[in-house]
């Protein structure tokens, strides 16, 4: 079929990424942006995971904006669907796999390094207990399958580490299942002031002009891959220069009411 692509081409394609057996990976995904793919998600999973190894570890976000739109809402770790695409959702439920337990941001992952990243009870998304951090601390590759910069989720570290002028502290609070326990729970959210929105796309290009960013192709998707550590140097020297590096354009002049 034309426009198809199989698993084998998908794994060589990895492979021409510098990806390796024993590497951690967190990757943001479209399926559709392959076109058409032979097996469908769990082709790709499977690729992903024979590049991987039994010495690497697949993690993903299942991020579904739990706690966002009220107080009312319920996530159940076990069992509550990802939104983040079909590659997600199918990390999320491969043989094996764990969530992690905050509600707001949780994460997947499936390899030796699944538990140390997901059984962390973090209160805050990107605080030095969470997965994200871990992630930093392991140097994980992130891979951007088909998806441009604004789906990557690290960003946000740098600007929780650094409680950037624009974003203040909120309370999320809703009921967190496990095992078929619920419990109320209440998080810590570094939420952007009305008015105000992020651009990633400026600081994606920089990484890439650094010489940063693994891109190619694999069948009709776009992929970058690149280092954790690389993409948080890059956005703390970013924001030291500026700290509105991250804001949209037509929204600076709103976030720089917030700077001090």
């Amino acid at each position: 079929m034309d426009n198809s692509v199989n698993q084998t081409e998908i794994v060589n394609g990895l492979k021409g990424f510098d990806l390796k057996s024993g590497d951690v990976i967190f990757v943001h995904s479209s399926l559709s942006s392959f076109g058409y793919v032979e097996g469908g998600a769990k082709t790709v999973v499977k690729a992903f995971l024979e590049v991987l190894g039994s010495e690497g570890t697949l993690t993903a976000p299942i991020f579904r904006n739990y706690f966002h739109n009220g107080s009312d809402q319920a996530w159940d770790r076990n069992n509550s669907p990802s939104f983040m695409g079909r590659i997600s959702e199918t990390i999320r439920t491969w043989p094996g796999a764990r969530s992690s337990h905050h509600a707001p941001h949780p994460i997947t992952a499936v390899g030796p390094l699944a538990e140390d990243l997901t059984e962390r009870y973090n209160e805050t998304d990107f605080g030095p207990d969470s997965p994200f951090s871990r992630l930093l601390e392991l140097n994980a590759w992130i891979v951007l399958v088909g998806v441009d910069y604004t789906s990557c989720t690290m960003i946000h570290l740098v600007e929780e580490r650094a409680e950037v002028p624009y974003r203040r502290w909120v309370p999320l609070s809703g009921t967190v299942i496990e095992n078929g326990v619920a419990a109320r729970k209440t998080y810590h959210f570094l939420k952007r002031y009305p008015g105000v929105s992020n651009d990633f796309l400026p600081l994606g290009k920089r990484l890439e002009d650094e010489g940063s960013v693994n891109v190619g192709m694999i069948g009709k998707s776009v992929i970058r891959c690149f280092r954790s550590q690389d993409l948080c140097d890059c956005i703390s020297r970013s924001i030291e220069d500026d700290p509105l590096y991250l804001i949209s354009s037509n929204t600076r002049e709103e976030a720089r009411k917030y700077l001090p």
